[in-house]
């Protein structure tokens, strides 16, 4: 929810509205894991639809405004050129972007959040006013600062300082099990993302196209891209997701319908809060 000082600034401006993807145009055409996301996207109208994103706009400037008054109180006490910051969030939010809302999908607009960081006055390993297009998992951010602090990286660790370990050739990223299942693997240029449900494997060049507009799973020039991701998808596929893999290749499990069912919890216009209270007599 966005002061109101920092929705006034976005309250005349013309608010863009979300690009649709090809592959996204028809709903019932979308793996499982996103028919839930849309079917509440359909609901909303355009107007509807604005309202958010200009919130979304205003918390950014508000942030934006934080950010300032964090670097500003510690470089009138003397420590900023002794301090560290990283700036990053846990996820984004989709705002009507292929239809979809909230978060939980490997789309950019809610895997993809910022990384930005700073480092000690005259520390060369982070450099000004660089961007590094390597990819970073939120992993990465204890061996980072731990790294710029000078402190040891416990073994323990899976993620990589950004400062000093060569980039990653590619990134594996998971949400949920069961029927909701999805996986990503990203190459640095091409996303795969993988529906076990319904054995789906979506393919995007975000390079050429970092809308993800083009699905290019069904092309046949791009199934060497296809193949190849897929065959790093299911080396990094471990314990359940096993059984998504058949001699060696993606598989999934029974594609289902979704049909959706009345909304009781009135989801959305509380907030969710876990964990859930007690029931009562517990």
């Amino acid at each position: 929810m966005p002061l109101q000082a920092y929705l006034d600034i976005y309250r005349e401006m013309q608010i863009d509205m979300p690009a649709m993807g090809a592959w996204a145009a028809d709903p019932d055409s979308l793996p499982y894991a996103l028919r839930r996301s849309r079917a509440l996207g359909e609901r909303i109208s355009d107007h509807q639809m604005r309202s958010p994103r200009r919130a979304f706009y205003a918390l950014c400037t508000h942030i934006d405004h934080q950010l300032r008054a964090v670097i500003g109180t510690l470089r009138e006490h003397g420590l900023l050129d002794n301090t560290i910051i990283l700036f990053t969030a846990d996820h984004g939010d989709m705002l009507g972007k292929h239809g979809l809302w909230k978060k939980q999908v490997h789309y950019e607009e809610s895997a993809r959040v910022p990384m930005i960081l700073l480092g000690a006055e005259g520390d060369g390993r982070v450099e000004d006013d660089r961007a590094d297009d390597r990819l970073v998992g939120l992993q990465d951010v204890m061996p980072t600062l731990l790294e710029l602090a000078g402190v040891d990286i416990p073994s323990s660790v899976k993620g990589q300082a950004m400062v000093s370990a060569s980039p990653r050739e590619h990134l594996f990223c998971e949400h949920a099990d069961g029927e909701l299942a999805s996986r990503m693997i990203h190459d640095g240029r091409y996303k795969l993302i993988y529906y076990p449900t319904g054995n789906r494997v979506p393919l995007f060049d975000m390079e050429d196209d970092p809308e993800e507009l083009a699905d290019l799973a069904g092309m046949d020039e791009h199934r060497p891209e296809r193949e190849r991701l897929e065959a790093l998808l299911v080396s990094d596929l471990y314990g359940s997701d096993l059984q998504f893999v058949n001699d060696g290749k993606l598989a999934g499990v029974p594609d289902q319908v979704y049909e959706a069912g009345p909304n009781r919890g009135l989801t959305t216009q509380r907030g969710a809060h876990w964990p859930p209270p007690p029931l009562a007599g517990e």
